[in-house]
């Protein structure tokens, strides 16, 4: 494969959704710091390498279910068109995703090696999650469930981990404090299917957003949004948190932008900008739960 060809692979695996797996491995991980005296960098890195190449193959896998169902058009919102615009073939995207798959896999095996035996039943899980997100006879992101789903997996799951890889253990406190992240990774696929709508309708798709309408659709996705301040106000009140956990609230007026900009605007092209929005505030809270576990790490 030429160096175009792999420019054009790299960007088929939408590097700008990255951040959004690296800050549940990343809040997961900082979380545990009061609970171990020995922070495993090794672990860390090997489960973040892992989570970032099922996300990418798992988008592999998405841009070719969806190209192959006629989804996906040279205009189509969000998408990187590797395929529409005959960058890539089919076969090229589909046996990139077997192989980032399989090189997950691996890193899972080591991390099998040095944790538990779960370890390769939950991870094989969730890779199997990845393939049917899209694949399969009846995908789950073209069914009401897809943002509670995407917000288990990417959220709960890979932060329970995290930790896991850290403590040996999985308690209560990291599950409560996982709510923030399960609720916005779900805002993500909730924004998208909100800017899809009615494409989605003229596929077939049986989305949350379509199920109730693009009003009570954002109306859910502002009680997402209120969920997450909630939480973290609660966080920094208890054991749970640290008064850290306000620099949360930083991000207010970006969650107040992203509603009024799904409430005004009706267009797909238009929406669009808030979607983007939707997966960086997801990004920042991340980032800022993290920032706010190691300051109280550091000053206790």
């Amino acid at each position: 494969m030429n160096k175009s060809k792999l420019k054009e692979f790299f960007l088929c695996t939408r590097p700008h959704s990255y951040p959004a797996s690296i800050a549940p491995v990343l809040f997961g991980a900082t979380y545990a710091l009061k609970y171990v005296e020995k922070f495993s960098h090794l672990k860390f890195i090997v489960f973040l390498l892992a989570c970032l190449l099922i996300q990418a193959a798992t988008n592999l896998f998405n841009e070719y279910y969806d190209y192959k169902k006629g989804l996906d058009k040279i205009d189509s919102q969000g998408i990187s068109g590797s395929i529409v615009k005959g960058k890539l073939s089919e076969k090229e995207v589909m046996n990139g995703a077997i192989v980032l798959y399989l090189i997950a896999l691996g890193l899972g095996l080591i991390l099998t090696l040095m944790s538990s035996i779960y370890v390769l039943f939950i991870g094989f899980l969730c890779m199997m999650v990845g393939y049917f997100y899209t694949g399969g006879k009846y995908p789950i992101a073209y069914s009401p469930f897809g943002e509670i789903v995407s917000g288990f997996f990417m959220g709960t799951v890979i932060i329970a981990l995290s930790f896991f890889f850290q403590t040996s253990y999985i308690n209560f406190p990291i599950i409560i404090v996982s709510i923030p992240l399960f609720l916005l990774i779900g805002a993500i696929l909730l924004a998208n299917n909100i800017r899809d709508l009615d494409n989605d309708k003229i596929s077939g798709r049986k989305t949350y957003a379509i199920m109730v309408g693009k009003r009570k659709a954002i109306y859910t996705l502002a009680m997402a949004f209120f969920g997450v301040y909630t939480t973290n106000l609660i966080f920094s009140l208890t054991k749970l948190g640290s008064v850290f956990n306000l620099l949360v609230f930083l991000t207010i007026p970006l969650a107040i932008k992203i509603i009024k900009g799904f409430r005004n605007n009706t267009d797909k092209k238009t929406m669009a900008p808030f979607m983007v929005m939707t997966a960086k505030l997801t990004i920042s809270v991340g980032f800022l739960m993290s920032i706010a576990n190691i300051l109280a790490y550091i000053l206790r």
